[in-house]
């Protein structure tokens, strides 16, 4: 059967930045494209990766070395730390430069990523929720804002262990179950699928795997086949019943329920942004 996203029109278009400020802060939303970039922040830099995201990069210094960012990786990056970061597909991403404090000394010290913290998963969801609306809502923006700034505070006074079965979900098996993901999004999919896929019990494989990327297997895949909705419907004239269907939603309705509740916004007022 032939693929239903090689029968619509693809647009060119890219998804819009998406910005929000407050007297202290300024938010971005960055859209999933190709990316390099080199600068040396004046501000301190809280980061939130929604996807996975492969690339090279290097802090403070000239050494590169490849990477696979986690999904719902909370990261920061102290002003005056030489950042060089490039990737062939990027990856959805929050972006939020702070007001700089006084007593804070440059360099990279401080500096990290990768961090799942649950309460940093739902305050960053909160604010892509707003950068998304129509009309987006100051209060709620700094109310998001403040608590990623509470917990990157929290993670940098704290030694962070990982629970031990997260230790389980390495780089190689988060790509495996990625690409089983991207394979079946749009038919049947089950945990035991995954877990299958990687050789474990399907409850061992959903603890270690909310461990290592902080949500469940199945919240997960809902994220995933949000994200191929919101890609068609913005690269291409695909009706909408058939980007559901190619994403793994029962229905254009079903698809629909879903995006608002996570998103804020149907699928519909995503495509008018395009015309």
């Amino acid at each position: 059967m032939q693929s239903p996203v090689r029968q619509g029109t693809t647009r060119t278009t890219s998804a819009p930045r998406r910005f929000a400020m407050g007297g202290s802060w300024c938010a971005e939303l960055l859209p999933r494209n190709p990316y390099q970039t080199v600068y040396t922040p004046e501000v301190p830099i809280i980061g939130f990766a929604f996807e996975s995201q492969v690339g090279v990069h290097a802090f403070g210094s000239d050494r590169r070395a490849d990477f696979r960012a986690k999904p719902n990786g909370l990261a920061y990056v102290p002003a005056g730390c030489d950042v060089y970061s490039r990737s062939d597909h990027g990856g959805e991403y929050l972006k939020i430069s702070l007001a700089r404090e006084p007593s804070e000394p440059p360099g990279c010290e401080r500096r990290f990523s990768d961090a799942i913290d649950p309460v940093a998963i739902v305050a960053a969801q909160g604010l892509r929720r707003q950068l998304l609306a129509t009309a987006i809502d100051p209060l709620q923006c700094e109310r998001c804002v403040r608590a990623l700034e509470e917990r990157v505070a929290w993670v940098s006074s704290v030694t962070v262990v990982a629970p031990a079965a997260g230790c389980w979900m390495t780089p190689r098996r988060l790509k495996l179950v990625d690409d089983v993901i991207e394979a079946r999004l749009d038919s049947k999919l089950t945990v035991q699928d995954l877990a299958g896929a990687i050789g474990l019990s399907a409850g061992f494989f959903s603890r270690a795997f909310k461990a290592a990327v902080g949500k469940a297997p199945h919240d997960y895949i809902v994220d995933r086949r949000i994200s191929r909705a919101r890609t068609l419907v913005q690269s291409t004239d695909l009706d909408l019943t058939a980007i559901a269907h190619a994403s793994g939603f029962a229905s254009h309705a079903h698809m629909t329920t879903t995006l608002r509740n996570r998103l804020g916004v149907g699928p519909g007022e995503l495509r008018r942004r395009f015309d």
